[in-house]
Order: structure tokens, then sequence, then C-alpha cells
């Protein structure tokens, strides 16, 4: 009996040899996982998931056996690595946390890679502030110092307290680690099973289905996500080489869609805000010699990321459609192909010289060289400060205009830091203006007048593109891409991420300003396309229609246009199901 029990020890010490000789690596790792959990059920209410505790028990064991069998020269440096991306892993993770309300996953990778140097410099000077230090953060910082100073100056010394342990520790650690094994390998499975994914259904199937979120599954699945889109730009691209224009009667000269950013409606004078943000447009409602501003009343976005609004409302392939957007062509395609000459003037997405920007961005179609060259004839090569610098732009590639043409203004709008959104001189708005806002301090008070200045702004950027067409035969169309949160109902400033759907979160984040504008030449010259937009302007939409509003507008017939999409046809389906992201029906959620 000594001889088995001796044996069974002796398998035991066996098991436990890679946690023995990483002892304080085991300890460290494993606490930063339960402060992880502990800091993600305290912000985002979540219920502790069943198995992530023991998950995190044999997910960390196979790294120290990793390392066991890694050459001991360069065990040091190999356990270093792996404790630093872990660490920096779970500090982006709890900051994501805390003050996005978001873990690790495809938006926040997507708004990643969606930032510029500038809008990067602006989320510093914002976030990283003293503050992170009282935060889960700090907690995290300050537990990777103290995994530093025992790893360096106790474990090294062979002082480590946790070195020798009794048989009575041995064996319970060896019944949890065994538990871990038995209890979790399948999500393992399923986690090999993720990165072999051929689409995204499939991948997001397997993710939904874990029986624990760690931020190294999420980071896993954003990155299988970003991989399987790259993939999905060889069938996009194809697909725009194919597609034909059956034909094209030119209605309209001049197309204007000019493309705002994170515009929360509420904040539109346009729309009934006490606040004069938008004195041009209102201006601009009248019918007069420069032409007419119609205002529409109940336009969403399909999404909140403006990646996601891109490729939804540049594609002809909408959220309720089951079929993958790859396999649908893009509108400036179509008019491009059609004969119209196609501009893109971005202050966001300018395409990088001599690369390919393969993300999830809105560079996932714009940027991409086939993409690119299928889709515009002229288009800028860099961004600036504020969005009036654009009409240079314009000015200089005016030259290239033809008889027709499709041009496409991309505003950074209100796109946080707001304050940065606009110049001083324009700065109208001051936190006294708000003194009837007791729920708000006066740094609150601040950012809500930054906003409203950055939106006046944007009234001022609109009206001087509206002037450089109200001699022509033209017609324009502003949407912005989403809307955000200023500290309307929901008493907090951004975005959450997909999957919130709160009729206070949908009001805000989704519900976006739409209007279209008409020339005086373009009214006399088409006064039943102007009538239609006036009778329409009630209609519920949603963005992710809008290549078929622009088709009708240009003439262009297809396969793939649908007159039950196109707002001002008298055939639009008013009944559509408006399913934000494809998964919340809009209009049931916040009670309409």
């Amino acid at each position: 009996m000594k001889k088995i029990w001796s044996l069974f020890l002796k398998v035991i010490s066996i098991i436990l040899m890679p946690v023995k000789k990483n002892m304080c690596f085991f300890i460290f790792l494993y606490v930063l996982g339960v402060i992880t959990i502990f800091i993600e059920v305290q912000t985002l209410n979540f219920k502790i998931p069943r198995f992530n505790f023991l998950s995190m028990i044999m997910d960390i064991y196979l790294l120290c056996l990793l390392l066991i069998i890694t050459p001991k020269r360069i065990r040091p440096v190999t356990r270093a690595i792996i404790s630093g991306i872990t660490y920096i892993l779970a500090i982006i993770n709890a900051f994501c946390v805390e003050y996005f309300y978001a873990r690790i996953g495809p938006e926040i990778l997507n708004v990643v890679l969606e930032t510029n140097p500038r809008e990067s410099s602006e989320f510093v000077d914002k976030y990283i502030t003293i503050d992170l230090l009282w935060s889960g953060v700090g907690v995290i910082v300050l537990l990777m110092i103290l995994h530093i100073f025992f790893a360096r100056f106790i474990e090294q010394k062979g002082h480590f307290i946790f070195q020798k342990y009794s048989i009575l520790i041995q064996l319970c650690f060896s019944f949890l680690l065994l538990a871990s094994f038995y209890l979790c390998s399948f999500s393992r499975v399923k986690l090999v099973r993720l990165m072999f994914a051929s689409t995204a259904e499939e991948a997001d199937l397997l993710v939904s289905n874990f029986s624990e979120n760690t931020p190294f599954n999420n980071l896993l699945f954003s990155i299988k996500m970003r991989d399987i889109a790259n993939n999905g730009l060889t069938i996009l691209a194809d697909t725009q080489e194919n597609v034909k224009v059956d034909s094209c009667s030119y209605q309209s000269d001049n197309i204007v869609l000019i493309i705002g950013e994170s515009y929360i409606k509420g904040h539109a004078q346009l729309y009934g805000y006490e606040k004069g943000t938008t004195p041009r447009q209102v201006e601009r409602t009248e019918l007069s010699e420069k032409g007419c501003l119609v205002p529409f009343s109940d336009v969403i976005s399909p999404s909140n990321l403006t990646s996601i609004v891109f490729k939804n409302s540049f594609s002809l392939h909408s959220l309720d459609e089951k079929s993958d957007w790859s396999y649908y062509p893009l509108f400036p395609v179509l008019f491009k192909k059609a004969g119209y000459q196609v501009f893109f003037i971005t202050n966001q997405f300018v395409q990088a010289l001599s690369t390919d920007i393969f993300n999830l961005s809105g560079g996932l179609f714009l940027n991409h060289s086939k993409l690119n060259v299928a889709q515009f004839d002229r288009r800028n090569t860099k961004t600036h400060r504020y969005d009036m610098d654009l009409l240079e732009e314009y000015d200089s590639l005016k030259q290239y205009q033809k008889e027709h043409n499709l041009i496409i203004f991309h505003l950074a709008g209100q796109h946080i830091d707001f304050k940065k959104r606009s110049p001083e001189e324009y700065k109208i708005f001051k936190t006294s203006d708000y003194v009837e806002r007791k729920d708000l301090n006066e740094s609150e008070k601040q950012l809500v007048a930054d906003y409203d200045n950055a939106t006046y702004y944007n009234d001022v950027v609109v009206d001087s593109i509206i002037k450089q067409f109200e001699n022509d035969n033209a017609v324009i169309i502003y949407m912005p891409d989403h809307g955000e949160e200023c500290y309307d109902e929901m008493h907090r400033m951004g975005r959450l991420p997909i999957g919130n759907y709160t009729p206070e979160i949908l009001r805000q984040e989704y519900r976006i300003p739409f209007w279209i504008w008409c020339s005086k030449t373009y009214i006399d010259t088409h006064p039943e396309i102007f009538s239609q937009i006036e009778n329409s302007c009630d209609k519920p939409f949603m963005t992710d229609d809008l290549p078929h509003l622009l088709l009708y507008l240009a003439g262009i017939y297809c396969e793939y246009y649908n007159e039950k999409r196109n707002i001002i046809s008298p055939s639009f389906d008013v009944n559509r199901i408006r399913m934000v992201n494809g998964k919340c029906d809009y209009d049931k959620t916040i009670g309409l």
C-alpha cells in the first residue's frame, strides 16, 4: 500500500512540476484572471460565467507546461513575454470595460483599426489621465508591479513561500486541475474549431456557445472575424467586376452625398433642439431662389459603428436579406459604370499611398486597390484639422467634373474629441448656456457645449457645401453615420457596444438627422421628384437602403435596384422591419 501511495504521490509531483517550476507565474496570472472577471461583473452586471475560474487553471497550466518544454536558456524571456502580453491584454480589456462598457471584441478591434494618428492623439489626451490609477486598470498595473517584484527578488532566490506546499494542497490542486480539464476541454475544442471557421456566422455561433468568454477568447474571435472579412474582399471585388448596368437616364446631373459623423438628432435645431445649432439648415427649409431643404423625421442608422454603417450604406445588400453583402454591388461602382464621374472627398478614410489597407474599417472596401479603382475616379489623399478644408480639396478636383457627377463628402463631423472639431471663432456655446441642466457638473456642461459647438460648425460646413451647388442642377443628401450619447438620456458620453439595445440607446445612438436639399434649378426641372421628396419625409427609413434612393435619382436601373427600398418611391415598403445590426427590431424596442 505504501508503494502505491508513494507512486501516486510521484505521479502527482510530475503532473504538478510545470506549476512548481513556474509558481509565481501561475499564481499571479490566475489572480489577474480573477480581477479581470470581477471588473467585468461589477461594471457590466454580468453573472460570473460558470467555468471561468476552472478554465483559467487549465489555460495557465498549459502555459506552464509550454514553459517547461522550452529550452532553459530562453525560458525566462519566454515567461516574461507571455506575462507581458497577458497584462497588456488585461489592461486594455479593463479600460474598455470601465470607459466604454465593452469587452475586447470585433467592435473594439474595429475602432482601433479605424483610428488614425490624429484621433489617437485626441484619445490619449482625453482618456489617459491620472484617474486611470484609481480604476481597475490601476489595480492590474499594481498587480503587475508586484509580479515583477516577486519574480525578480523572491522566487529566483528560492524563498518564495508557495514553492513548498503540503500533500493536501497538492491533492486539492490536482483535483481542481482534473476538473478543469474535464469540464473545459470541450470549449477549447471549439476555440480550435473557431480558428478554422470559414464564415462570420460560423465563428459567431462558436463564440456565442462558449461556456466562458475571456479577453483571450474574445481577441481570437476578433482576429478571426477580421481574417474572414479580409477574405471576403476577393468575392466583393469579383462581384464589382461582373455587375452590369441595364440602363441609365441620367435623371440628375449632380448628386451630392454628405456623410456626417456622430450626429445626435436631439442636438439639431432643425429637429427642435432649443439651442441654435443649425440655423443655416433651418433657414434653407423655406423654398427660395437658393433651393429648398426637406428634413426627414424618422430615419435610423443600421449600426452605431462607422465601419458597419459604411459597409451597409454603400452596398445594395440590406440587413434583412440573408445572403452575404460581398455578393452585392457597391453603389459608386454602378454610378461609375453608368458613366457618372465619381468623387470621394473624405476627412477620415484617405487612401494610404502605395499600400492596401486591409481591415474591418471603412478601408476594407474604400481603400482596397481594386475596389478603389472600381468605385472612384477622383479622391483626396490627406486629412485636415477641420472639415471646411475639404472644400479646398473639392476646388482642386472640380476641374475633373463632367456632365454627370456623383460627389461624396465624408466629414469628421462631431467625432470625439468634440472640442477639437470646431475652430475658436465658431465656439458660440459656453457652460453658462446650460444652467438649467442641474444634472450636469461643470466638466459635463463643457462637454455638451463642445458637442453643440461641433454641431454648429458642422452646420457652417454643410451650408458651405450647399453653396457650391446653388447655381447647378443638383440634389444633395445628408446623413451621418450614426448618433452618440452626450449626457442626454443615459448620463454618459459616447456609444455602447453592439448588443446593447434599450430604447434610450436606440434613440440616441441610432436615430439620426437626414435631409435632402434641391437647388432651384433642380426643383424647376424635376418637379415630380421634388414632390416625391416632400411627400416621403415622414416615412420610416434605415440608411442601409440608401443606395436605392441614389440609383433612382440618377436613373440607373439594374437587377439589384428595388423600388420598395427607395424611400421617395410611392412603392416604398413602409412596413419593413428595421433590424439594427440585423439583430434588434428598432420600432418594436422603442415602442412604436
